[in-house]
């Protein structure tokens, strides 16, 4: 009698997802653009020891009892009560949909949203409060991401095995005066950065700054 039958699980294909990982990589370096990504601080963070306090505007008794930064313009974390206020910045590739200027009434007055949708690589973790910097000046608000995973066997889906297209993320416009505007680089600064040529894709390393790591191993799933 045989007794295996039923028993075979098939593995994952590994080769199945880096060739779909490849083909998208691809496609953002051929039609996107470069952007910088400011990847922010958060509590999650912080509670897992990676990032201590703001030592400006979150070290008094106010801020720690209830968990906000004393300032939200605050040049040392940017409004966020951590160190630093980013935990990395780094270029990448993004193709973003257009963009239709509207106006919604809000407790806030009138303002005109303009909200994208974007894809960039899978190599990195973006959040909900993240910043993306465009060549043209804007910076953009990320809103919650959606997840992409590449099914190839019967384990478990983790992001960081099969994801072929994490980062798809809607996207709204920041007021200039936004603490979005604080972060460096400046305007001038970040137009020259973004806007390199060379090999295919340009090098950023001298500028990129990068402080944890970018898929924290606490999110890989």
């Amino acid at each position: 009698m045989d007794t295996t039958r039923g028993k075979y699980v098939r593995a994952q294909q590994g080769w199945a997802v880096d060739q779909e990982r490849a083909r998208h990589d691809q496609a953002l370096w051929s039609l996107g653009e470069a952007v910088m990504f400011c990847l922010m601080w958060t509590a999650r963070d912080y509670d897992n020891g990676l990032v201590a306090l703001c030592t400006r505007c979150a070290s008094d008794r106010i801020s720690r009892a209830y968990g906000q930064a004393a300032q939200n313009k605050c040049p040392n974390c940017f409004g966020t009560r951590f160190e630093g206020g980013f935990r990395a910045l780094i270029v990448r590739p993004a193709i973003f949909t257009d963009a239709d200027d509207s106006q919604s009434f809000t407790a806030r007055g009138t303002v005109s949203p303009q909200e994208v949708h974007l894809e960039t690589t899978s190599d990195f973790r973006v959040r909900s409060g993240d910043y993306v910097m465009r060549a043209t000046g804007e910076r953009l608000q990320l809103r919650a991401p959606q997840r992409t995973t590449l099914r190839t066997g019967f384990g478990t889906p983790y992001q960081h095995e099969v994801g072929t297209a994490y980062n798809l993320a809607r996207a709204a416009v920041e007021d200039e005066d936004s603490v979005a505007y604080m972060i460096p680089p400046a305007k001038e600064e970040l137009v020259e950065i973004l806007s390199r040529t060379g090999p295919t894709p340009p090098s950023w390393a001298d500028i990129e700054v990068i402080r944890a790591p970018l898929i924290p191993l606490h999110e890989r799933d």
